[in-house]
């Protein structure tokens, strides 16, 4: 295997992945654009520069036999000089960088998905500049989606507008319009392939969303979805994967109609926040499996061993107090009991500092019997970090 491992990019994400990479015998070393990533103190070497700083990038890969990334938002210079220092044999990129570079603009990610007859919504590229609105009601109807080609992440760069009618609704940006999809549902399926083809895929999940704003907020294992429609949706991920010739872990995230037929909304060519439940339901995480495909290691075969249900942890200012300031672990009993140490609840903090409304802080994971108990289990645990309910239990 790859015994040294680079990852650009040291988010959330990139945490959990050095403890993967670590435990399998690696030695991480990070590059990061901010110094205040969370995951600098989880590598073994980590490299604050500029994404664009050739001489940086450099440094990087000399430190690296493979590379994979934490997110999409790598300069397209880098991205093809990444391309070049592979084909020169410097070192291994897995996921490609050229599939991050079709990846990462949504136009071109929905061109190539509708070049290759997968199902997807029909959409309209829209360059910056004046935009005309009786064309997109024509073609879609009033009820429309905008998404930045680029940068969205976490709801950002997405807009819903539920009537189109005047020009000055739409973001003047590089972006794509999809009808917006009434009544449907959406889920993920985490899909890791291996450098040999070999593909191994966790039950599709179910996602819910955050309605103002516009990111998850909770995601159940299993997706509640018929078995023939789960293995369908399963199928449909690995085509994705195939397709892609990727390596590594990808999730493909889907919209379910009425009808039950199945529709890919995003590619994401990385670990992702749905997956985070594989954590504390499977018996190998994302992470781990992430790590094995593009280290060259064989994939384990995947067992979900029960229902589970993952809370984010959307900060608000009332959470500040409660927030640790490095990355931290907190394990409690199915109903939050602070007094039963039990696997069945895991609550996982980032170590970010308090920000705006609606960051990432941390995730909740509950594994159960049943959805419904697990759901329960997770909503108590997170009513706890409310600073009234620690003021209340004082009293």
């Amino acid at each position: 295997m790859n015994r040294r491992f680079g990852i650009i990019g040291a988010g959330q994400l990139v945490i959990y992945l050095c403890e993967a990479a670590q435990a399998l015998g690696s030695k991480v070393t990070v590059i990061s654009d901010t110094a205040d990533a969370v995951a600098l103190r989880s590598a073994d070497k980590a490299i604050v520069a500029e994404l664009d700083d050739v001489s940086a990038i450099d440094e990087f890969l000399s430190c690296c036999d493979v590379v994979t990334f934490d997110k999409e938002g790598v300069p397209n210079e880098t991205l093809a000089y990444l391309i070049e220092c592979e084909k020169q044999g410097k070192v291994a990129i897995h996921p490609g960088a050229d599939t991050l570079l079709m990846v990462k603009d949504k136009g071109l990610q929905k061109t190539w998905l509708q070049q290759q007859n997968l199902p997807t919504l029909p959409f309209h590229i829209l360059p910056q500049g004046p935009a005309s609105v009786d064309f997109l009601v024509r073609k879609f109807g009033r009820s429309v989606v905008q998404k930045a080609r680029c940068g969205g992440y976490d709801g950002r760069g997405v807009q819903l507008l539920q009537s189109l009618d005047l020009p000055e609704q739409l973001w003047n940006i590089p972006s794509i319009v999809e009808p917006c999809l009434k009544d449907c549902r959406e889920i993920s399926v985490i899909t890791a392939r291996d450098q040999a083809g070999g593909v191994q895929s966790y039950p599709p999940v179910s996602m819910d969303f955050d309605p103002q704003l516009n990111s998850v907020s909770v995601v159940t294992m299993r997706a509640s979805i018929p078995p023939e429609l789960s293995n369908r949706a399963v199928e449909l991920a690995e085509r994705v994967v195939h397709l892609l010739g990727g390596v590594g872990v990808f999730a493909i995230e889907m919209f379910v109609t009425p009808g039950d037929e199945l529709l890919i909304n995003e590619i994401s060519p990385r670990v992702h926040n749905s997956g985070h439940v594989t954590l504390d339901a499977c018996n190998v995480s994302q992470f781990e499996q992430h790590v094995r495909a593009v280290t060259g290691l064989p994939l384990r075969p995947v067992v979900h061993h029960t229902p589970a249900v993952m809370l984010n942890i959307l900060y608000a200012e009332h959470m500040r107090p409660v927030c640790p300031d490095k990355p931290l672990v907190q394990r409690a009993g199915p109903a939050g009991d602070d007094s039963v140490v039990s696997p069945c609840a895991s609550t996982y903090w980032y170590g970010k500092a308090p920000g705006s409304p609606g960051r990432k802080m941390g995730h909740i994971n509950v594994v159960a019997p049943s959805l419904e108990l697990a759901t329960a289990a997770a909503r108590q645990i997170m009513k706890k970090l409310s600073p009234r309910h620690h003021r209340e239990r004082a009293a």
